[in-house]
Order: C-alpha cells, then sequence, then structure tokens
C-alpha cells in the first residue's frame, strides 16, 4: 500500500472518530435535554393533577351532597307512603276484628241465654207500645165511666 492511501485511511479513521466523539456528546446532551425534560412533565403532570384532583373532588362532593339530599327526600316521601297505607291497614283490620268479636261475642251470649243491647232495645220498644196501649186504655175507661155517671 501506499503511503498516501494510509494517510487517506487515517484522515478518514480520524474523522469517523471525531464524528462519532461529536455524535456521543450530542447523544449525551440530547439524553440529559429529553431527561431533564421528562422530569419537568412529570413535575408539571403531578402539579396539574394536585390543582384538578382538588377541583374534581371538590366538584364530587358537591354532587354527592345533591343526591343525598334528592334520595333524602325520596326516602322521607317514602317512608311516608308506607306509614300512611300501614295505619290504613291496621286501621281496616282493626275493625274487622272488633266486628268479629262483637258478632262472637253476642253469639256466646245469646247460647248462654244473657240479654243483649239489641235485646234491651227489643223490650225497651216493646214496653214503650205498651204503655201507649196502657194510657189508651186508661183514657177510654174514664171516657166511659163520664159517661155512666152522666146517666
Amino acid at each position: 500500500m501506499d503511503n498516501a492511501n494510509i494517510d487517506t485511511q487515517t484522515e478518514e479513521s480520524e474523522e469517523k472518530t471525531k464524528l462519532k466523539s461529536k455524535s456521543s456528546r450530542k447523544s449525551a446532551l440530547d439524553f440529559r435535554k429529553y431527561t431533564k425534560q421528562i422530569w419537568l412533565a412529570g413535575l408539571g403532570a403531578f402539579s396539574r393533577a394536585e390543582e384538578e384532583g382538588n377541583k374534581l373532588f371538590d366538584s364530587l362532593v358537591k354532587v354527592g351532597e345533591e343526591l343525598e339530599s334528592k334520595t333524602g327526600d325520596l326516602a322521607d316521601t317514602t317512608v311516608g307512603k308506607v306509614t300512611e297505607k300501614a295505619k290504613e291497614s291496621v286501621s281496616e283490620t282493626k275493625d274487622k276484628v272488633e266486628k268479629i268479636l262483637d258478632t262472637s261475642v253476642n253469639h256466646s251470649l245469646n247460647r248462654i241465654g244473657l240479654v243483649t243491647p239489641k235485646d234491651l232495645q227489643h223490650i225497651e220498644q216493646l214496653l214503650v207500645q205498651l204503655h201507649i196501649k196502657v194510657d189508651a186504655l186508661i183514657e177510654e175507661n174514664q171516657q166511659l165511666k163520664e159517661k155512666l155517671n152522666k146517666k
């Protein structure tokens, strides 16, 4: 080989080494730059997440309060309706039980021969009718006596 050829190869080799050196320095600088940018982006994301997170949290609390208020009102309404239905049902059941008891008690009293309020009312009506007839007879008797005394 020729000395000129070797010199050319040596120069080319030195240039390649310089380019590689520059390239590796540039790569290291780029890596540091990107690493720093990634770090800063992470800090920015953390800061924004913290800021937005607080806003989101407050917003969720408001939504929760509204929902609780609505469900509380709905629960109160439902409890009121259920209470009314229960009262109606209890009242109806009480009336039915009273009727059954009255019927049973009256039937039992009649079987053993005791007087019931209905029996007393009937007797009272009969007494009133009898009293009216007796009064009519007394008056008729007095009129007859007066006629006899006049003759």
